[in-house]
């Protein structure tokens, strides 16, 4: 049976971020981070299947089994669909930062 070990926390560590000078700014960088991967990983997706790289690939000349599934119409729009996906969590995570901000949880 595994044992866990704790590992002892400092003095004065508050999980809540009360008390932490810079909590705020951390978490505003992270939003910021999450919404800029979302929104760039969300445009790759979105074009990704219909560039000429998405079908003359180094991984489909060592899988040439896989060419097919790339190829199809079917899977190219499961591949944008993804892309449209994340492009709306990046949206909604800006009005949920925008709302956070406008109620005065972030520093202005």
């Amino acid at each position: 049976m595994l044992h866990r070990i704790a590992s002892p926390l400092p003095a004065g560590f508050n999980a809540s971020g009360r008390g932490r000078p810079h909590a705020h700014i951390t978490r505003l960088l992270w939003d910021i981070i999450y919404i800029l991967v979302s929104l760039e990983l969300g445009i790759v997706l979105l074009f990704l299947p219909w560039w000429r790289f998405w079908e003359n690939n180094y991984l489909l000349y060592l899988y040439p089994q896989i060419r097919p599934l790339v190829a199809n119409s079917y899977f190219k729009g499961f591949v944008l669909g993804l892309g449209i996906v994340n492009i709306l969590l990046g949206i909604r995570e800006i009005v949920d930062l925008r709302k956070t901000w406008k109620k005065g949880y972030l520093p202005r």
